[in-house]
C-alpha cells in the first residue's frame, strides 16, 4: 500500500486518498491545516513537537514577536529549537527590505531551513543585543556623506556614459562607489555591443559588492579569539553564503566568456599599452588619444635618443673603415630617397593639375 506523507490518509475502495492533516493551536484553540502558508505552522526541531511542527500557530507565534525587541525572536526561536545566528539575521532583514518584506521570522525561518536544517538553539550566537537597528553590517549615519574621489568620479561618469543609464541606482549609497570602480573594468567593446552579456556582467559586479560585505563581516566576527569562538555558527554560515556566490559568479563568467581561462574574445596583444590605448579610443575615450606630434618633438624625448645613440657608438667602437661603409650607404640610401621623393612630387603635380582640370569641366587627357 502506497504511503502518503505529510498528511493523514483513509482507505476508500482500496486506494489511498489524502487528506488534509490539521491541528489544533495551543494559543488561539482554533484547527488548522498543518501545512497552510500563511496561517498554519512552523517547522520544528523541539523535541516535544513530535510530529515535527510547532503547537502554537503561525499567527500567534507572529503576534509574540517585537521587530523592534529581538529578544522576542530569540525566545520564540528556543521554544522551537532552531538557532539564532545574528550575521544571517542580518543579511536576512537587508535582503527583507530590498526586497519589501515584511515577514522576516518567516523568511529567516525559510533560510535557516535552507543552510541550517539539523542546527538547534544550542548552535547559535546569542551575543547580539535587543536593538533591531544594531545589527547591521554596514551602515551610514545620518547625514555622513559619501566622499568620491575624482577617479571614483571619473568612473561613474564612465558607467553612465557608456552605458547610458545608472545600472546601480537602487543601490545604497554606500555600496555604488565600490560597484562604479568595479564595473567599468569590464566595459569593453564586447560587452558593450552585446546585450545579452551587459546584465550578466552587472549582475556579477553587484554579487561581487555581496561578497564584499560578506567578507567585511567575517573580518569583524574573527577580530578576536572570543568573538570567533562565540560566533562560529554566523561564521559557517557567511562562509556557506560566500561560497555559493563565488559559484554563481564562476559559472556566468563561464557561460558568457568572462574570464580569462573562457574568454571568447581574446586577441594577441590585447593587453599591451598599443592595445589598451586602441580599445579605449573604440569605446570613445578622447582621452586616451596620444599626441604623437608633441611626444616625438619634446625635448625629454630627444636627450633621451641623444643618450640612446651615444651609448650604442660608444659600444660599437666603431673604426676609419667602419664610419667610410657608413657614409657610403647613407649615400646610396639618401640617393634612393631622392628618387622616390622626386617621383611622387612628379605625380602630385599631374594629379593637381587633373583635379582642376576636373573641376573646370575639361578633358584631363588634353
Amino acid at each position: 500500500m502506497a504511503r502518503v506523507t505529510g498528511s493523514k490518509s483513509k482507505i476508500i475502495s482500496g486506494m489511498v486518498k489524502p487528506v488534509s492533516a490539521k491541528k489544533p493551536c495551543t494559543s488561539c484553540g482554533k484547527s488548522k491545516n498543518v501545512n497552510e502558508p500563511n496561517s498554519g505552522f512552523y517547522k520544528s526541531n523541539h523535541k516535544l513537537d513530535a510530529d515535527g511542527r510547532t503547537s502554537a500557530c503561525k499567527l500567534c507565534i507572529k503576534q509574540q514577536i517585537d521587530y523592534g525587541d529581538l529578544q522576542t525572536v530569540k525566545d520564540v526561536l528556543r521554544t522551537m529549537d532552531r538557532p539564532f545566528l545574528s550575521e544571517v539575521w542580518t543579511l536576512n532583514v537587508e535582503e527583507c527590505n530590498r526586497d519589501g518584506i515584511s515577514d522576516y521570522f518567516g523568511k529567516y525561518l525559510k533560510n535557516i531551513q535552507l543552510n541550517h536544517k539539523n542546527s538547534g538553539w544550542n548552535d547559535g550566537d546569542n551575543s547580539l543585543g535587543n536593538n533591531l537597528s544594531s545589527p547591521q553590517v554596514e551602515k551610514v549615519n545620518p547625514g555622513e556623506e559619501i566622499i568620491f574621489s575624482d577617479q571614483d568620479e571619473q568612473n561613474k561618469a564612465d558607467v553612465l556614459r557608456m552605458i547610458g543609464y545608472d545600472p546601480f541606482e537602487s543601490e545604497s549609497d554606500i555600496d555604488k562607489k565600490g560597484l562604479y570602480n568595479k564595473l567599468v573594468d569590464f566595459l569593453d567593446e564586447g560587452t558593450l555591443e552585446d546585450s545579452y552579456k551587459l546584465p550578466v556582467v552587472i549582475s556579477i559586479v553587484k554579487t561581487f559588492g555581496q561578497i564584499d560585505k560578506i567578507d567585511r563581516a567575517i573580518s569583524k566576527l574573527t577580530a578576536d579569539i572570543d568573538s570567533l569562538t562565540q560566533n562560529t555558527g554566523s561564521i559557517k554560515s557567511l562562509m556557506d553564503a560566500k561560497k555559493g556566490l563565488l559559484t554563481a559568479i564562476t559559472a556566468l563568467a563561464k557561460d558568457n566568456g568572462l574570464s580569462v581561462n573562457h574568454n571568447n574574445n581574446k586577441s594577441k596583444g590585447g593587453n599591451t599599452l598599443n592595445g589598451i590605448v586602441k580599445k579605449l579610443n573604440e569605446i570613445g575615450l578622447d582621452e586616451a588619444s596620444v599626441n604623437v606630434f608633441n611626444l616625438e618633438t619634446a625635448e625629454a624625448m630627444k636627450q633621451i635618443a641623444d643618450i640612446s645613440h651615444r651609448s650604442i657608438l660608444d659600444q660599437l667602437m666603431l673604426d676609419e673603415n667602419d664610419y667610410a661603409e657608413m657614409i657610403s650607404e647613407q649615400k646610396q640610401m639618401i640617393q634612393k630617397l631622392d628618387g622616390k621623393v622626386i617621383t611622387l612630387e612628379e605625380e602630385n603635380r599631374k594629379l593637381k593639375i587633373a583635379l582642376k582640370v576636373y573641376s573646370d569641366g575639361g578633358d584631363a587627357s588634353s
